[in-house]
């Protein structure tokens, strides 16, 4: 299924595929705001609609700008969701390293989820999500991701919305 995200220019349209780990996919169609193919991508879409996240405990309202930053040598993306300017929260993804084209990003997702507040207080979500024998490679992934984030969420949160600013 594609998901037109609002706000896509015909001319620099990037199509995220998130793929998990029972095989399913989803696509979102996006405007590509900075890519360096095989090396990292920022994507830019709108939220069309108001979605709820992580069982209720956000909800991320129709408007928000969402920042997708993704690199090929992190165990994660982050979605940085920003409402009329100001950070929402920062969302991230564990994930195997992406495919990053200069018209396509493809990664797959590794069920856990990292919600991170602007106030650096953060929540580690899905964990039970993960299957019980999930590749041991992908369980190392999950903990590298886990340390990189939660070891210093302050520095973490100052690092994106630093990497976001020359595209707001």
């Amino acid at each position: 299924m594609l998901r037109m995200c609002s706000g896509v220019s015909k001319n620099a349209v990037v199509i995220e595929r998130k793929t998990k780990l029972d095989g399913s996919s989803v696509e979102f169609a996006c405007a590509g705001v900075a890519i360096v193919p095989g090396r990292s991508a920022v994507l830019r879409y709108t939220v069309d609609r108001d979605r709820t996240i992580a069982g209720g405990i956000i909800t991320v309202p129709a408007g928000t700008v969402t920042l997708g930053h993704f690199w090929a040598d992190r165990p994660y993306n982050v979605y940085h969701w920003l409402v009329d300017g100001r950070t929402l929260a920062y969302y991230v993804n564990v994930s195997a390293t992406p495919q990053i084209a200069a018209d396509s990003v493809e990664w797959l997702d590794l069920a856990v989820d990292i919600l991170v507040r602007p106030d650096a207080s953060f929540l580690v979500l899905d964990e039970d999500e993960v299957p019980p024998d999930i590749d041991p490679a992908y369980r190392r992934t999950i903990a590298r991701a886990l340390e990189a984030v939660v070891t210093s969420p302050q520095g973490f949160a100052r690092e994106i919305e630093s990497a976001s600013r020359p595209y707001l």
